[in-house]
Formats: structure tokens, C-alpha cells, sequence
């Protein structure tokens, strides 16, 4: 019988903090869950658990060497409803502002779909790779049946 791996997502990666990634040149979010109006400290809010990969600049996308968290928690909320479809799913984006609609709010985090698409190819093929290292791994391992 072969192995169906699967990784049990925990949040063990903290909160997925968007000025710290403003500038990425990409983003590979890989949705596992999204909680409607889950408690926290501030109140309930819409929350997401991901796998987070982010590419900071064009020699990190070149090289392939992005910053992985597995298991970010989302809690933004435009952020966190616009990944409520994704579950199960993976999407590529990068990160705006736009500006508030009253004065004196604070401008609202966006995600806006990756369009270049070199950069979106070489986002794909690094997942590729990483899911192909990954069957390889589990292939080479031991049957114990």
C-alpha cells in the first residue's frame, strides 16, 4: 500500500504580518482552513491557516530560496475573506494598500494577483520541485508492510 502523506495543519507558524511583506516580490499562500469569526484576544475575526511562502526580492525568486512558515495564521480580515474560496487550494499574489475611504481610518491590506508572468512561472516551478523532492523523499522511504 503506498503512503498518502499528508501534513496535519497546525499553527505553528505565528500571524502573517503584512508590512513585513509589503515589498515581496511574490507570495505563494497554500490555504488549509478558514474560520469565520473565530475568538481571539481583539475580538472575534475571520481567520485563515496557511502555508506561507514568500519570495522578498528578485534574487530570492531566481535562486528559489523564498522564506517558507507552515501553518501562518491570517487574521486580517479582507486579507482572510479573500482566501475563504482558496481552501485546499494555493494562490500567488502580492501585497497592497489602498488608501482608507474615511479620513483618519487606516488604508486596508490587499492582495493583488501576481501578473508577471516570469515571476509567476518560476513560483510554480519552485512548488513543482518542492512537491517533486517531497513524492521522491516518500518513495525512498522504507515499506514496513
Amino acid at each position: 500500500m503506498a503512503l498518502n502523506l499528508i501534513d496535519i495543519p497546525v499553527q505553528g507558524g505565528g500571524w502573517f504580518k503584512p508590512k513585513d511583506n509589503l515589498n515581496a516580490v511574490a507570495i505563494l499562500i497554500e490555504v488549509h482552513s478558514f474560520d469565520r469569526q473565530r475568538p481571539t484576544p481583539n475580538g472575534p475575526k475571520d481567520s485563515v491557516l496557511a502555508d506561507v511562502t514568500v519570495f522578498p526580492d528578485a534574487a530570492s525568486l531566481a535562486a528559489g530560496t523564498p522564506q517558507v512558515t507552515k501553518g501562518q495564521r491570517i487574521e486580517q480580515t479582507i486579507l482572510a475573506r479573500d482566501l475563504e474560496t482558496i481552501v485546499g487550494g494555493a494562490t500567488i499574489v502580492t501585497l497592497d494598500q489602498v488608501p482608507p475611504k474615511k479620513p483618519g481610518a487606516h488604508p486596508a491590506w490587499v492582495w493583488r494577483p501576481l501578473n508577471d508572468a516570469d515571476a509567476r512561472t518560476k513560483v510554480i516551478a519552485y512548488a513543482n520541485d518542492r512537491e517533486a523532492k517531497a513524492e521522491a523523499a516518500v518513495a525512498d522511504a522504507p515499506d514496513f508492510d
